[in-house]
């Protein structure tokens, strides 16, 4: 507890002090502020306080990256410090390694649809059946860890669903998704119940952020709250349980 006290305080400090647009997005920002109070109120289940700091960094900071502009067949195709990076914060990978080495759960890449741009900007093709990584905002072989307006919109819309407002909660990631599919192909997706938004969204949040060392915080957030997620691996033939 003292901890996340520790975090949110120092935070709602640095956003009183720090300019609204850095010099550069290797420096901080007040949007990087509220982005990353929303981050750890999520964390923690304090749904509401995320809500409100996504909603400040959003009024400053919303531009999303348009993946139609994407060289979809480049090494690594998107760029460092593209317009969507609001802090920008990297986990190196030793030289020896690649990022695209490690293997994409096949039931996470079959989830994506053919006319979702992520689908070949985020994986290459191994050509053994598996497919590996390279979609990182560090446009080479690092892991990406900084804040970006993507991820702001979906901590927002995730919020407006857990709270009953479905069409703000549809909005937010119909507006994130319509970057994210072919000129012309996307249908905005639509909601009947707050209950059924929140699946799509966190569907979505799955497929949107994954390699950004995010997952393991929403586990358990997701799991202390019911959600019952075991991560299952088939190797050799053999099944390996995380529950």
């Amino acid at each position: 507890k003292e901890t996340y006290v520790e975090i949110t305080r120092g935070l709602k400090e640095a956003a009183t002090l720090l300019p609204v647009t850095p010099i550069h997005v290797m420096r901080p920002s007040r949007p990087a502020a509220y982005a990353l109070l929303a981050r750890a109120y999520m964390a923690m289940g304090l749904y509401d306080s995320c809500r409100v700091y996504a909603d400040a960094c959003l009024q400053l900071r919303n531009t999303l990256l348009d993946y139609n502009s994407v060289n979809a067949t480049a090494a690594y195709p998107i760029s460092r410090f593209n317009t969507e990076v609001i802090m920008e914060s990297m986990i190196p990978i030793p030289r020896i390694l690649s990022i695209t080495m490690a293997k994409i759960d096949s039931v996470l890449y079959t989830s994506y649809a053919s006319n979702d741009l992520r689908k070949t900007i985020f994986f290459r093709n191994n050509n053994n059946g598996t497919y590996g990584f390279k979609g990182s905002y560090e446009g080479g072989g690092n892991l990406f860890s900084g804040i970006a307006v993507d991820e702001v919109y979906l901590m927002r819309a995730e919020v407006y669903a857990r709270t009953g407002n479905t069409n703000a909660a549809m909005n937010d990631l119909n507006t994130l998704l319509q970057t994210r599919w072919k000129t012309g192909t996307f249908t905005p997706l639509t909601a009947n119940a707050a209950s059924d938004a929140l699946q799509l969204i966190l569907t979505e949040r799955r497929k949107e952020l994954l390699m950004r060392g995010l997952r393991w915080m929403d586990l358990k957030r997701l799991n202390a709250e019911g959600a019952n997620i075991t991560l299952t691996r088939v190797l050799n033939g053999q099944t390996y349980l995380l529950p």
